[in-house]
């Protein structure tokens, strides 16, 4: 499966190969080397690795919240986040090239996931559009990985962009929720906290990348293990999705004065909406 001394294209870093006769010796490398030394293990990376059994436990707490508050929405969250769980605990721990295409493929099904329901919240897409749109974005985004990797770009930043896509759909959507009479909801309360995780993650992972906050010998505890998840194109995601999928019991009237906001999910549409 590819050669052992040879990295994916477009690496940005010293590429160590693993030692001959480990478990994942004869597979190709990915385009980038954590600080974390990788062992001559089916786990090379035990701190990177375990960090993201985070996301699986995550998920099903989703699924299991889901079903007591009767969420479609909150239910798909689950899986993605599990899948995301996965393919980042395969990447780390074979440190190949195939499980970083993986890797991407996971962290495509959540991001996108957030990204799909902000345009069902801003009525860019109809209902029965949504799954179309989400897998054919995850499919071409997940197609791009080794196409840009082969013109020697960097595919982080495919990852990096869509975060920032994602903060300014909830710009735009906080914006359309002002106006008057507008039923587009934007709710914001642990948008602050979710911005600290994306700065912190972001921190760590680069203090980590370059090389300053490192101890190759760590293996319980690194930089890009230190925020649990720690990976910079997701931990902007972990709170503000939980608000959002919360969002999801129908019209709220008003209440103490305020005015009232719908709820977002694929059943609960506002009645001066056009049927999608």
């Amino acid at each position: 499966m590819g050669v052992h001394d040879n990295p994916a294209p477009g690496s940005q870093f010293d590429i160590i190969p693993l030692e001959p006769g480990c478990p994942w010796y004869s597979w190709s490398r990915p385009n980038v080397k954590w600080c974390e030394e990788n062992l001559c293990a089916w786990i090379t990376a035990p701190a990177n690795t375990w960090s993201n059994v985070a996301y699986i436990l995550f998920g099903l707490i989703m699924m299991r919240q889901a079903k007591k508050m009767k969420s479609p929405t909150l239910h798909l969250f689950g899986p993605a986040s599990i899948i995301t769980g996965v393919s980042s605990f395969a990447f780390h721990a074979s440190y190949t090239y195939v499980f970083q295409i993986f890797d991407y493929f996971g962290m495509f099904c959540f991001v996108y996931l957030a990204i799909v329901v902000n345009f069902r919240r801003s009525n860019v897409i109809a209902r029965s559009q949504q799954k179309v749109v989400f897998w054919s974005l995850v499919v071409v985004s997940t197609v791009l990985v080794p196409i840009l990797g082969y013109f020697d770009l960097p595919y982080q930043l495919l990852v990096l962009g869509l975060v920032f896509f994602t903060l300014g759909q909830e710009i735009h959507i906080w914006r359309m929720s002002r106006k008057k009479g507008s039923h587009v909801v934007a709710a914001y309360g642990w948008n602050a906290l979710g911005l600290l995780f994306l700065l912190a993650g972001v921190t760590c992972s680069a203090l980590d990348a370059t090389r300053v906050w490192c101890d190759p010998k760590n293996h319980l505890y690194n930089g890009h293990a230190a925020v649990a998840p720690a990976h910079q194109h997701r931990s902007v995601l972990l709170l503000p999705i939980l608000q959002t999928v919360r969002l999801g019991q129908g019209y709220e009237g008003s209440a103490g004065g305020r005015r009232g906001r719908l709820k977002w999910n694929d059943e609960a549409q506002p009645q001066a909406q056009p049927s999608s």
